[in-house]
């Protein structure tokens, strides 16, 4: 299974996994098989990324959060953000009902930490949830993860990485606030509308302390996720030190996820561009040290991505080295553009050889 633009989809392929609409109904059933029809429909839905299983990638992946749970997830954010909303037409906030739908929002993240943290899956497939047109929820869920495998491999204890998690979830609460025309606009925001933008941190944090019995240590990641080691972030221009940890995590699985997300003006960011981003950005705005953890941690080559290598050959990641992620075993199916008996190759044995770019289709299957 590989997760794939739209535009190489093509007539044949099954569809990998379940698709949902943003009220959490399904779309399309996983294994269905696409024709022109139904690719077309996908890209005017506003899919622009699936996953399918084909010739070269039939292998399932094992979901790191369970369907139905991100179900159960995005039903309670659901019910959290209609009471927000109503309170945004003049409806008084009924801390009663608030508090309900987060304790068990609460209950199910914590169920979901223990996975990750035991999961193998997290390092063969990176971009997990993203079968839901709703950025909002894909990106909380993304960023809980990034951030929980994060805390692990820094030795954080399990209650740690609970109220993390917890965190994260609830980071962008605040964007419930704004008008959805703000924070769904793909052009440049106006001063104004930034500064608007920019109030989302300090509108969670008040709504996560006044209606919520969620840990101070939880509650600040919806305001200081967006300050920068240098002091040039928000609402506080922090810097360094005065930048609790948790935030530091959060603030670099919050970008890594933005960039490699797809929305509905610009594609995702490549895994490896992304990385690099975060490798250059490191010290200014986020915390060096933390970097090389996440760079250590996060595999940016997940199981059955096609690549190009430095010497023209093109296959699959077969096998993922974890103890050195960029190093894998690769099946090459091609060879300077031609289709060859497949076989394995172990990057480990080749020090001359690096993987030169992700690809989604093979040269030698293009007019095919």
């Amino acid at each position: 299974m590989r997760k794939i633009p739209i535009e190489y989809a093509r007539e044949g392929d099954t569809l990998g996994k379940t698709l949902y609409n943003n009220m959490g109904g399904m779309l399309l059933k996983e294994g269905s098989s696409l024709n022109e029809y139904i690719i077309d429909k996908l890209k005017a839905y506003g899919y622009l990324s699936i996953y399918i299983k084909d010739k070269y990638t039939e292998e399932d992946i094992e979901d790191i959060i369970k369907p139905e749970v991100v179900n159960r997830i995005y039903n309670l954010q659901g019910s959290l953000n209609n009471i927000i909303r109503n309170s945004n037409n003049g409806e008084k906030i009924n801390s009663k009902n608030v508090r309900k739908n987060v304790k068990d929002l609460n209950e199910i993240i914590q169920e979901v930490v223990y996975d990750i943290v035991s999961s193998k899956t997290v390092l063969e497939n990176l971009a997990s949830i993203s079968v839901y047109d709703d950025y909002t929820l894909t990106h909380s869920l993304n960023m809980m993860m990034l951030s929980t495998v994060i805390a692990k491999d820094i030795g954080f204890n399990m209650n740690e990485i609970k109220a993390l998690a917890t965190g994260c979830v609830f980071h962008d609460i605040g964007k419930t606030f704004l008008p959805i025309e703000i924070i769904n606009k793909p052009g440049k925001f106006t001063d104004e509308e930034f500064r608007l933008v920019q109030s989302h941190t300090e509108k969670g944090y008040k709504f996560l302390t006044n209606h919520t019995d969620l840990s101070a240590v939880s509650r600040s990641i919806s305001l200081c996720h967006h300050e920068r080691e240098d002091g040039l972030g928000y609402p506080r221009k922090l810097k360094g030190d005065e930048i609790h940890i948790f935030n530091k995590i959060a603030s670099i699985s919050d970008v890594f996820d933005a960039l490699t997300s797809d929305r509905p003006y610009r594609r995702a960011v490549p895994l490896p561009d992304a990385m690099e981003y975060l490798l250059a950005s490191g010290g200014n705005h986020f915390n060096i040290d933390l970097i090389k953890v996440f760079s250590q941690s996060i595999n940016i080559f997940p199981k059955d991505t096609f690549v190009q290598l430095s010497d023209n050959r093109e296959g699959i990641i077969y096998e993922i080295n974890s103890e050195f992620h960029t190093r894998p075993k690769v099946k090459i199916y091609g060879e300077n553009g031609k289709k060859v008996a497949p076989y394995i190759i172990n990057l480990m044995e080749y020090n001359n050889i690096v993987i030169e770019k992700v690809i989604h289709i093979f040269s030698f299957d293009e007019n095919n």
